[in-house]
């Protein structure tokens, strides 16, 4: 797989981060590209696997293919993200790349979200490294207050979105204490029961993204240099706005104009 069939599997795997990388340098932006097609090979390892065995048997590969990379004498694999990954260890330290890796080994396990901090901490270890490695990438300088409210603004807003997919595989971003103060269960979330429950045990993560977009919105202008890699997060506040009212109902997707606009008013203003 080359740069230009990352371009073609992020139009639809991840097409956010995409258009804001489009605003990049050739250089940076294939880099980006690579990136976040290791981010999806990863996160479809769930999606796509029913044995937690098997599941794990595939993270550790990509683990030890990692590993591979930053090794004394460095091999890379025979695979496209791999080979696409190679150029970025001068760049990313190891362990940035393979705390992305053991982020999703809870999601194989389908361990449930225990507490609000549990769900935070996920985002922070998926999207917020994510974000923090792209910006990286792109050279750009941001406060660390930023650059988190922008990762935590999309994960979680990205969370509630996949909520009624992420009930199905048991790791819906609730945390099982709100879930039991209002008499539900995660064995309820599998099966789509409970609407008014969950939706009332879903308000903290809620009240959580709104904070965060808050923050992204506090923080001001996005330095040139981080709006290839961080210029998605501005459309969580939209993608927020139209979560549907019930938590197992399908988000709607944003037009594609308006996100295309959205993005180049961001380019021209930073805002």
């Amino acid at each position: 797989m080359q740069d230009e069939d990352f371009d073609i599997l992020l139009q639809k795997a991840d097409p956010d981060r995409r258009l804001a990388a489009l605003f990049a340098t050739p250089e940076v932006r294939d880099r980006l590209f690579a990136l976040y097609a290791f981010n999806h090979e990863l996160g479809k390892i769930a999606e796509a696997t029913s044995e937690s065995m098997i599941g794990e048997m595939k993270l550790t590969w990509w683990r030890d293919a990692v590993s591979d990379l930053y090794a004394d004498s460095p091999k890379v694999r025979r695979h496209a993200v791999t080979e696409g990954l190679a150029p970025l260890t001068d760049i990313i330290p190891e362990a940035e790349f393979q705390g992305l890796i053991e982020a999703r080994f809870d999601d194989i396990s389908a361990r449930p979200f225990a507490t609000l901090d549990d769900v935070i901490d996920y985002v922070d270890a998926t999207a917020s490294r994510l974000a923090r490695l792209a910006v990286r990438i792109a050279g750009a300088d941001m406060s660390a207050d930023h650059l988190n409210a922008a990762g935590r603004a999309w994960g979680l807003t990205g969370l509630l979105r996949a909520f009624p997919h992420r009930a199905r595989i048991g790791r819906a971003p609730v945390g099982g204490d709100a879930l039991g103060a209002v008499g539900a269960t995660p064995a309820m979330l599998a099966q789509g029961l409970g609407e008014a429950k969950v939706r009332d045990a879903l308000e903290p993560v809620r009240d959580a993204a709104r904070s965060a977009i808050a923050g992204l919105r506090a923080g001001g202008a996005l330095p040139a240099e981080a709006v290839p890699a961080l210029g998605y997060a501005v459309l969580a506040p939209a993608y927020f706005k139209h979560l549907p009212e019930s938590p197992y109902a399908i988000a709607p997707d944003r037009p594609l104009l308006a996100r295309q606009m959205r993005l180049t008013w961001l380019s021209l203003t930073g805002r």
